[in-house]
């Protein structure tokens, strides 16, 4: 794996990379049979046993494609797709995933753009297989759209933790967000990781805004790959995580088709997380932690005050539209209400990944 020396400050995101001592060679790119977009995606490789790092994707619409078995990643350096660096599909087949202290970036167009693709870990299980095991320790920057995305009600992860994801910063063209977890996924834990820089412009009265840490579903957010309403997406502990410099720190979003707040408990643990944001940047919204559900616990989380979170830009917390909401302990304040102007928005306000 090339050498990287990272320097994380509060207000900027610095990365300074050493290039590989030799080139990479320019990746075959191969089609895989998933489609996105009307287009069958291309990969450099599908479902090897060994990647050769760096690699190279350029040209092709994924890095590394896995469809079944095993998808064991460690110490790679993955590059250049303009789609996904890696994706694990297992909508039809079980797959083990093991992703451990990578570093994917630079996975968009060049240059970047609006379109809603460029994810440099894409998991998804929306049928009758399943997608388990840990993503955990990997370094990613430089994505189009997503830094670490889990959609569908077959992921099952042990463990998302201890990644760093850093997105493009202030931008006025995508709304980034960092993790998401979607559609009725889930992973035992979210811990540790470092997220920052998912910071979108946004409009007055459109409703996009960037997530550090996203969590999202429900029938508010349509029609799921397998002809299903999108399912909730419940019961995921998000522990300990700094988040700092993106619209909303921790953006939960469980939505019935009405927009309004899920029946049933979607018990979502947002605790022990750092978030604070440099400058008070999007137009439309941001908050320290944004929450839509039902008995979602919010608990002894700090959040720093001025530049994008608190009174003067966006709340603290915002729990508009939830049903039952436990916030407890958090620091320097709890429950802070939206000015008027945010209040008067529609709370949808986030833009995912799509399934």
């Amino acid at each position: 794996m090339a050498r990287h020396f990272l320097r994380l400050m509060f207000g900027t995101v610095s990365v300074v990379w050493l290039m590989p001592a030799s080139p990479a060679r320019a990746a075959t790119c191969t089609p895989t049979g998933f489609f996105r977009d009307g287009i069958e995606m291309t990969a450099a490789l599908i479902n090897p046993t060994t990647v050769p790092s760096p690699l190279d994707a350029t040209g092709c619409n994924i890095g590394v494609y896995y469809n079944t078995g095993v998808a064991n990643l460690n110490q790679v350096d993955i590059y250049g797709a303009n789609y996904f660096g890696v994706l694990v599909n297992g909508d039809d087949n079980p797959v083990v995933v093991r992703l451990t202290n990578n570093l994917i970036h630079n996975i968009g167009e060049t240059p970047y753009n609006g379109t809603q693709h460029g994810n440099a870990i894409y998991i998804r299980a929306f049928f009758a297989s399943a997608v388990t095991g840990e993503v955990t320790g990997n370094l990613i920057f430089g994505y189009q759209k997503g830094g670490i995305v889990v959609n569908g009600p077959g992921a099952r992860l042990a463990r998302l933790d201890g990644n760093q994801v850093f997105g493009l910063g202030h931008v006025s063209f995508i709304a980034q967000n960092g993790i998401q977890i979607g559609y009725g996924a889930r992973s035992a834990e979210v811990v540790g990781n470092v997220v920052s820089g998912n910071s979108y412009i946004g409009f007055p009265g459109d409703g996009s805004a960037s997530a550090g840490i996203l969590v999202v579903g429900g029938p508010g957010y349509g029609v799921c790959p397998d002809g299903n309403d999108c399912p909730y997406t419940t019961s995921v502990p998000m522990v300990g995580n700094v988040v700092v410099n993106n619209d909303v720190g921790v953006f939960a979003s469980n939505l019935q088709a009405d927009f309004s707040a899920p029946p049933a408990p979607t018990t979502l643990v947002i605790a022990r997380n750092l978030a604070g944001d440099d400058q008070c940047f999007n137009q439309s919204y941001q908050a320290g932690i944004s929450d839509q559900g039902n008995t979602d616990f919010i608990l002894f989380n700090y959040i720093v005050q001025g530049g994008g979170y608190g009174p003067t830009c966006g709340p603290n917390i915002d729990t508009t539209g939830s049903t039952n909401p436990i916030v407890v302990g958090n620091v320097p304040a709890e429950g802070l209400t939206s000015t008027t102007m945010r209040a008067s928005i529609p709370k949808l306000r986030v833009a995912p990944e799509r399934p």
